[in-house]
């Protein structure tokens, strides 16, 4: 973070939804950057169910050039029941208490200040079939922080959870084009917007508005599915302090997935995008990358996707000549790896090279490796431990040595429960323990975090 930040603090985030069903076109893998891939998959009724796990794994696809594309293909499940019905669709309506505990709320190398933290949050989610095969949805979280010691750091305002999405599917013979809409405003730090990993520190407050609008088309031609995407996202900081990242992005993405067998499904995948910081133009790239995919299922326990290419960055501002910005030819790679041991245990493992938007520099490179194992060892309960090693080299690129450069580790590990109380009745615990470990002494920090909520589903 820049010296002038102000000093504030966060918390966890909302919890990520539990994910449906089918995820074969969008494998969980936590982007290369906070990420983990957290079992988070909702698997069939012999797998262990889902838990909610810190705010980093509601990330999902390994960039965020992959990210809208890869949530857009997600179909919305119908709920089991409605609290108001509304035709063959309906409303729901949860809410819940949690309380936090943290021990370095500033994010600071030395003389850590901890806290205690309320959050009364609710959830307000809806589908209305339109038609037979067309639906319109939507979630809406709302969250509110009371930090006990640190009270300055209590702004008064509601937060709008990373869940909160518009969506209408609209089918149409073998094409399904998904239109939608994401907004959310947050204030924690170590919580990352869509797949972006805000490299921040000495702070307790990032407060930003964050909006997604946009539309993935599906042709589907059972063995051959093509889709094509565009997203326009905005990022916007609250606080003059941050305005530097304040950026317009226009989002395109494309793939072809070719079923040769049961088993294999190859195909080739494309995405890019136009950044635009109109406060500070020397962030100002667009981006572009090409590979080939696989996915591969030698069985109905074991799901594989491997992929990989050639990638582009190139700094597009005016002033990139003067400051000796070069475009730079690099790669980007992942592999990911679920598999479903038995009825109580499934496990998932992701190794992913990405580039990014950076936060005090154009460009965060990293290289992530996480593993999750989620066990069940009753049906109401499930208890999931996770680990994520990224490292990361945030800069303007290998020839730029006289601007902003940062190399640095990022370790989290985690240990989350949920049990299922009743009916209506849910309660969630876990904790977090976060380390960066930087080249720049002062710039790094660990946290311990400990939460513990209780939900109730009307």
């Amino acid at each position: 973070m820049r010296p002038n930040s102000p000093k504030s603090v966060v918390v966890s985030a909302r919890r990520p939804r539990p994910l449906p069903a089918p995820l074969i076109d969008a494998l969980l893998a936590v982007s290369a950057t906070l990420g983990l891939s957290s079992a988070a998959r909702a698997q069939e009724a012999t797998s262990p169910p889902p838990v909610a796990l810190s705010a980093e794994t509601y990330q999902l696809g390994h960039s965020p050039l992959n990210e809208p594309a890869a949530l857009a293909k997600i179909p919305e499940a119908e709920p089991a029941h409605f609290l108001i019905p509304v035709g063959t669709g309906g409303l729901n309506f949860d809410a819940g208490l949690k309380l936090v505990y943290v021990d370095n709320v500033f994010l600071t190398q030395n003389h850590p200040s901890d806290d205690f933290v309320i959050v009364p949050e609710c959830d307000i989610s809806a589908l209305f079939p339109v038609g037979q095969f067309n639906a319109l949805h939507f979630d809406i979280g709302l969250g509110y922080y009371e930090y006990l010691k640190n009270t300055q750091l209590n702004s008064g305002v509601p937060l709008i959870n990373p869940n909160t999405d518009l969506s209408f599917t609209l089918r149409s013979g073998d094409f399904r084009v998904k239109f939608s809409e994401k907004f959310s405003y947050q204030e924690s730090p170590v919580y990352d917007t869509g797949g972006e990993f805000f490299n921040l520190f000495n702070t307790a407050l990032f407060k930003r508005y964050f909006n997604r609008v946009g539309a993935l088309v599906t042709w589907d031609q059972n063995q051959l599915v093509m889709t094509a995407g565009y997203f326009h996202e905005n990022l916007w900081s609250a606080n003059s302090v941050f305005n530097y990242v304040d950026h317009a992005s226009e989002l395109f993405s494309t793939d072809a997935m070719l079923a040769t067998s049961k088993a294999i499904t190859v195909g080739l995948e494309a995405a890019g995008s136009l950044n635009s910081f109109p406060n500070s133009p020397s962030y100002d790239t667009w981006r572009a990358r090409v590979g080939p995919v696989l996915k591969f299922t030698p069985s109905e326990f074991i799901s594989v996707r491997v992929g990989g290419g050639y990638e582009r960055i190139q700094y597009d501002s005016s002033a990139a000549a003067s400051l000796g910005l070069k475009p730079e030819n690099t790669y980007y790679a992942y592999g990911d790896v679920e598999h479903t041991i038995n009825q109580f245990l499934h496990q998932a493992l992701t190794v992913a090279h990405d580039n990014q938007l950076g936060f005090n520099a154009a460009n965060l490179e990293g290289t992530t490796l996480s593993y999750s194992i989620t066990w069940a060892p009753r049906p109401r309960l499930s208890i999931t431990p996770l680990a994520s090693v990224n490292f990361y080299n945030e800069s303007f690129g290998s020839t730029t040595a006289n601007l902003y450069h940062e190399e640095f580790t990022y370790y989290l590990f985690g240990l989350s429960a949920q049990y299922q109380l009743g009916h209506h009745w849910r309660t969630d615990a876990g904790w977090n323990y976060r380390l960066k470990d930087s080249e720049i002494e002062s710039h790094g920090y660990s946290q311990n975090q400990a939460f513990i909520e209780v939900v109730y589903q009307f």
